[in-house]
């Protein structure tokens, strides 16, 4: 059922609401140990399956996503990169995660019910929380299948060598 000009206003100000109190809870520029968490979290729930599953390899794994998911975020351009920190402010500022994500602090939070979060965002009717999905999967696929730790797992023997 499409959204009426109404309907599509009073979302894009709640939207723009909801951004704006996220953001206004603070101000980083670089990522910090709490949205560190978010991301090993993240990443757990996107790659569970491809990733090791002994419990030190998985570790292991998921912290070399999440290095690369921030050299992912580093590479992108300042207004992306802004983009990115108002992401983390929604998903880390609680009542805006609670409302946006639905989801218990980061500390709580399950495997699945981080996948639940990011399948109800990957298929939401708003094209907010879809791109927020985007976002996040395409940084999580950077982060984990650019670092040679992947390689092996989808048989790639890595990029060739160079003669001199």
């Amino acid at each position: 059922m499409p959204l009426t000009r109404r309907e599509l206003l009073k979302t894009g100000a709640a939207g723009v609401a909801l951004l704006t109190l996220a953001d206004c809870a603070r101000h980083v520029d670089a990522i910090d140990a709490t949205e560190r968490e978010v991301i090993v979290k993240i990443a757990d729930a996107m790659l569970d399956g491809a990733i090791p599953s002994s419990p030190s390899q998985r570790e292991d794994a998921l912290q070399a996503a999440a290095d690369g998911f921030t050299i992912a975020v580093e590479g992108l351009p300042p207004h992306l990169q802004h983009d990115v920190q108002q992401l983390f402010s929604l998903l880390t500022f609680a009542p805006t995660r609670r409302l946006v994500a639905g989801l218990p602090p980061w500390t709580a939070a399950t495997r699945s019910d981080v996948q639940a979060f990011l399948s109800r965002w990957r298929f939401s009717g708003f094209a907010l929380l879809r791109s927020g999905y985007d976002a996040l999967h395409q940084l999580v696929m950077a982060g984990w299948y650019g670092n040679d730790l992947s390689w092996a797992r989808i048989g790639y023997p890595g990029p060739p060598e160079i003669a001199r």
